[in-house]
């Protein structure tokens, strides 16, 4: 079929269906433009131009090409929530499809069948920000995940495998250095265990496969000392809650099911009963600083480079283990000092100078004041504040960190941390 004739049929259907929502099904007129929409683009951009095809001979497989794959690819600033919005329009309109007769009810079933598991696509979004295209092995990378090996590899996790305790944190100190912290970060992450032990199987939201907030709250107010959340706070907005959830995921003690649910494995009873509390704070801590991306901790479409941050975390750790306990020091002047280490040990240059300030802008603004810095403070390794009278929005995203100060544990925790010279 010429394109012209493809493209007129196309947008008829489309015009159809967005009057069907609209005056039939009563959906704002909002909600069915932006279904609409999402049809046009996959029927426009890749259907006719990529596969040369036409809505009404829409396979699964399409489906699983185009959001698995294609969308994640090609789509500038596409994302995971993005995945719930386009599989909600694919099934409205090929049922509105089948009801009008232009398709079969075999057709219509493998449509949905590729529709049903959002968190497969979820998966595939995630599997694909992973990859590191600086690595040396970027294009062996690349060809796992187009191959679709990355959720083969996750179906065949061992969930009863033992956890590794990293040796050098685990040596680094006592378990009366650990008490005499008064961390509750274990206290706190068993509660957070037994709630989604009890809960196992809980919906999550469909944009990110977060905790909703009937349990987000329920969650909080379990804590040993609650955030202050707003009546529309969605998981991130809680950093213990979004920290607990992600090194959770990391260390395998939940999943995402396919049909987006939160389900405990057995390594949850592992974590609970195999580990002494010491053991538990090391695994903990060594998920947190060296196994879970740091960009996880953000709330989506942060920005920014966590990933750059992250890459420096043995220089920070250099930085901490060089300050003596209980000693307060200027936060920005240290920092400061150290990416001018970072880059060179010519302060007088000024070319320098200026790739320094921008190293610095890492660790001043982003992920590392606003989520990492908090999270050394809920391990017990270090505290910081700010000057009086900072608002709090600037608070809540580490904006203007004046000064910090480490602890005995932090101390000895951040001398381990720290890589040996090559």
């Amino acid at each position: 079929m010429p394109h012209k004739r493809r493209e007129s049929n196309t947008e008829r259907l489309i015009r159809q269906f967005y009057k069907h929502l609209k005056l039939k099904k009563g959906i704002s007129e909002g909600t069915a433009s932006a279904h609409a929409g999402r049809i046009e683009f996959f029927a426009s951009h890749y259907l006719r131009d990529y596969e040369d095809k036409s809505l009404i001979n829409t396979s699964g497989r399409d489906i699983e090409n185009y959001l698995g794959n294609w969308y994640i690819r090609k789509v500038l600033n596409s994302s995971k929530s993005d995945v719930h919005g386009i599989l909600v329009a694919f099934k409205k309109f090929f049922k509105f499809l089948f009801d009008k007769g232009k398709i079969e009810k075999g057709q219509l079933d493998d449509i949905l069948e590729a529709c049903a598991s959002p968190q497969r696509y979820i998966s595939r979004f995630e599997s694909y920000d992973a990859l590191d295209p600086e690595s040396d092995t970027w294009n062996i990378d690349f060809e796992n995940w187009l191959m679709g090996e990355y959720e083969e590899e996750a179906e065949t996790q061992d969930y009863n495998q033992l956890f590794d305790v990293n040796t050098g944190i685990n040596k680094a100190f006592s378990e009366e250095d650990l008490d005499s912290s008064r961390t509750t970060v274990l206290t706190d992450f068993q509660t957070f265990l037994n709630y989604i032990s009890a809960n196992s199987g809980m919906k999550l939201t469909p944009a990110n496969s977060f905790i909703g907030r009937k349990h987000l709250f329920a969650l909080n107010e379990a804590m040993s000392s609650p955030e202050e959340l707003k009546s529309t706070a969605n998981q991130p907005d809680s950093r213990v809650i979004h920290l607990f959830y992600n090194l959770g995921r990391t260390l395998g003690l939940f999943i995402v099911s396919e049909r987006n649910t939160l389900e405990v494995t057995p390594r949850i009873e592992l974590f609970k009963k195999t580990l002494s509390p010491k053991e538990q704070f090391v695994v903990l801590l060594d998920a947190m600083w060296n196994e879970t991306r740091w960009d996880t901790f953000l709330a989506p479409y942060s920005g920014g480079r966590p990933e750059r941050a992250q890459a420096m975390r043995g220089d920070i750790a250099r930085l901490f283990a060089r300050c003596e306990p209980g000693e307060r020091y200027l936060f920005k002047e240290e920092l400061n000092q150290l990416c001018m280490e970072v880059i060179s040990g010519d302060t007088e240059n000024e070319l320098i100078s200026i790739e320094s300030l921008l190293l610095m802008a890492d660790f001043i603004v982003g992920v590392f004041t606003e989520r990492i810095m908090p999270a050394l403070k809920f391990f017990g390794l270090l505290d910081f504040g700010f000057p009086a009278g900072r608002n709090e929005y600037s608070i809540r995203h580490g904006y203007g960190i004046a000064w910090f100060s480490i602890s005995e544990l932090g101390k000895k925790i951040f001398g381990v941390l720290v890589p040996e010279e090559e």
